[in-house]
Order: structure tokens, then C-alpha cells, then sequence
């Protein structure tokens, strides 16, 4: 009996509970319950080490770029003056480099516009023997012409005057005068001969083989001017490499100032300290947790709105929220977004015969009011 009599207190129990879930569902006609979250930001280590200092506690208010924790520096001190000097010494092999093309672009253009002058001029000097000595071999080879036209005419004249001499025509000196002429051409075809013969052997000989050897002699000078040149080139070569070497050591320099910038740890926002997870003394890990920065001024919260009632919202519109938190109170914030997929997690009766209705569709609204805490109880009322 009691058994029984239990059973239908509970009943009636579980009837009421089922009727006030009813009403409060119907209440979402009028307003939506939901939280208050902000945006918190995780300040991690970029680098390993000791936290030599710990400049915030749980609770401080701090700005964008104040300094929150220092990692020790020694090691990467070190190894700043040790790439300083690296960087340096890669300086000065560089300008050594540069000064050494410089003076070998000099030189090795002054030898080569000396030689390519000295052989032009041998060249023409040799052009100029070669066309020297062939004039004057034709004017030779002329002039034999020429005296022994004059040899054959004074020839037959001597020949015609001994004629004459023999039939009594002429005297005796007549005929001597004539064979002087003759004689005189003879030695002057001599002569002529002579002549062409010289230029046809020795002195042209010498003059072109003297000419030619200049020309030769100033042909490798050209050529040791152009290997010159070669040098310069192996010059830049050095210059290229000294310049790799020293941009490897500003890089190298950048990157440990680099890493000195990121023992500084700055907050990246204002905010506030929420969660602490080193102390001061600590050895610290690459990206282990320094503290997690929450923006008050940055805050939302996300209502659980069943379908029939989501067509009501659209994304961009003002809503007015409250909070029992701030009695009072009212607050506008701005629908950020909604959800397109239900949360079939969210489910319950809705009618006397049991049916379900999904009450999934996440809406965000945006609230960025400082004066609404993260965890704070907000109210949405429906438009």
C-alpha cells in the first residue's frame, strides 16, 4: 500500500516537473538564457630558459606591450658578440675583396688598352713595311725597265756608229762618244738590277721579319692582358663569395637579436591576468604557458534557440540582453552569427504526446561590455 502510494506521488511528481519544463519552454517565447564568455589569449615561451623576472599576478590589469616575464639572456648574449664579431670580420674580408677587384679592374684595363694599342701600331707598322718594300720593288723593277730601253737604244746606236766608222761616214770621236752612251747604259741596267735584286732579298727580308716579330711580340702581350682580365674575373668570384659570407652572418646576427627580443615576453593586448602557470626562477620549455590574458572588453555569449523560433534572428541585428547579475540593467549587443547546424544533443519533450524539438541552432552575440563578466548569466529577449 505505502509501495503503491508512493509510486503515485511520484507520478504526480514527475507530472508537475514535466509541466513547469512545458512552461519554461514556452518562457523562450519571450527570452533566452545563456553566458557571458571573453576572449583570452595564451602568452607562451618562444624560446627555453630560467624566468628571471615575473612581472604580473593573477588579477592585474595590463597593456598592450607591457612587459610580463624576462627568460635569462646570458647564453644568447654570448652568442650575440660572438655573430657581432663573425659580422665583422665578414665585413672586412668583403671590403678587402672589394678593394682587390677594384685595383685588378684597373690594372688589368690599363694592360689590356696599353696591348691592344701596342698591337695596333705594330700591325700597321708591319702593313706599312710590307707595302713599303713592294713599291719600291715595282719602282725598281721600272727603273731596270727603263735603262734597258735605254741600253737597246744605245746598242744600235753604237752598233749603226761602228758601221758608219768601218765605211769612213764618221770620225773616230764620234763613235767613242757613242760607245760611252753606251757603256753608261750598261751601267746603269747594272745598276738597276743590282738594285731590285737588294729589294727582292735581304733588307725586304729583314724589314718584314722585324715587322712581323712586333706584331707577334704584341699578340701575347694581348693575351697576357686577357688573362688579366681572367683575374678579374676570379676577383668577383671572391667578392661574391665574401659577400655570401657576410650576409650569412647578419643573418645570423638578426636571428640571435631575434631571439633576445623574445626573452622580453609583452602582452599582445590589454587585458587581464587570469591564470598564472610559472613562477619566477622556473626553467621553461618553447611554447610552455607563461599566463593567459583575458579582455574583458571583448566578450560574447551564445543562446541555444529552438527552430521555430531561430527565423526571428538575423545575423547584424541589435538584440537587448540583461543580466540578474546587473538588476536593472539593460545592454545592447549585435548578432554576430548563427549557427546553420543544430545540436541534436539539445533535445526535449515539447508536447503531451512526447514528441522532441530540437533547440540547437547556436546563436553568438556579440557584446564587447566589460561591465558583463565571462561566467555572468545573460537574458536575451526575442525581438
Amino acid at each position: 500500500m505505502i509501495s503503491r502510494k508512493f509510486g503515485l506521488w511520484t507520478a504526480l511528481v514527475l507530472s508537475l516537473l514535466l509541466l513547469a519544463s512545458g512552461c519554461r519552454f514556452n518562457n523562450l517565447s519571450t527570452e533566452l538564457s545563456g553566458m557571458v564568455e571573453a576572449r583570452e589569449v595564451d602568452i607562451a615561451a618562444k624560446i627555453p630558459g630560467r624566468v628571471v623576472e615575473l612581472k604580473v599576478e593573477e588579477g592585474d590589469t595590463v597593456k598592450e606591450g607591457q612587459v610580463i616575464a624576462v627568460i635569462e639572456a646570458k647564453e644568447l648574449e654570448d652568442k650575440k658578440r660572438q655573430a657581432e664579431a663573425q659580422l665583422s670580420a665578414a665585413q672586412a674580408q668583403c671590403q678587402k675583396a672589394r678593394d682587390a677587384l677594384l685595383l685588378q679592374q684597373k690594372l688589368s684595363d690599363a694592360d689590356y688598352q696599353a696591348a691592344q694599342a701596342a698591337l695596333d701600331r705594330a700591325l700597321a707598322e708591319y702593313n706599312k713595311v710590307s707595302r713599303g718594300t713592294q713599291t719600291q720593288i715595282e719602282q725598281a723593277q721600272a727603273k731596270l725597265e727603263e735603262a734597258k730601253a735605254q741600253l737597246s737604244l744605245a746598242e744600235k746606236t753604237f752598233q749603226r756608229y761602228q758601221q758608219l766608222y768601218s765605211a769612213g761616214a764618221v770620225p773616230q770621236q764620234a763613235l767613242d762618244e757613242v760607245k760611252a752612251k753606251y757603256e753608261t747604259a750598261r751601267q746603269q741596267v747594272r745598276q738597276a738590277e743590282e738594285g731590285l735584286e737588294f729589294l727582292k732579298g735581304v733588307a725586304r727580308e729583314e724589314d718584314v721579319r722585324a715587322a712581323g716579330a712586333a706584331v707577334s711580340q704584341a699578340q701575347a702581350a694581348l693575351l697576357k692582358a686577357e688573362a688579366g682580365r681572367m683575374q678579374t674575373l676570379l676577383a668577383q668570384s671572391d667578392l661574391a663569395a665574401a659577400e655570401a659570407k657576410r650576409q650569412q652572418a647578419e643573418a645570423a646576427l638578426a636571428e640571435v637579436k631575434h631571439s633576445l627580443e623574445d626573452t622580453v615576453i609583452k602582452a599582445p593586448c590589454d587585458g587581464v591576468v587570469v591564470t598564472k602557470y610559472v613562477q619566477k626562477g622556473e626553467l621553461v620549455a618553447t611554447g610552455a604557458l607563461i599566463v593567459t590574458i583575458q579582455q574583458p572588453s571583448r566578450n560574447w555569449a551564445d543562446f541555444k534557440v529552438n527552430e521555430k523560433l531561430v527565423s526571428k534572428f538575423k545575423e547584424g541585428q541589435e538584440v537587448k540582453i540583461s543580466s540578474p547579475d546587473l538588476p536593472g540593467k539593460t545592454f545592447t549587443g549585435k548578432i554576430e552569427s548563427i549557427n546553420r547546424k543544430p545540436d541534436y544533443a539539445a533535445q526535449r519533450p515539447t508536447h503531451e504526446r512526447g514528441e522532441k524539438e530540437l533547440v540547437a541552432y547556436n546563436v553568438k552575440v556579440r557584446l564587447d561590455n566589460p561591465e558583463l563578466r565571462a561566467g555572468m548569466t545573460v537574458i536575451l529577449y526575442l525581438p
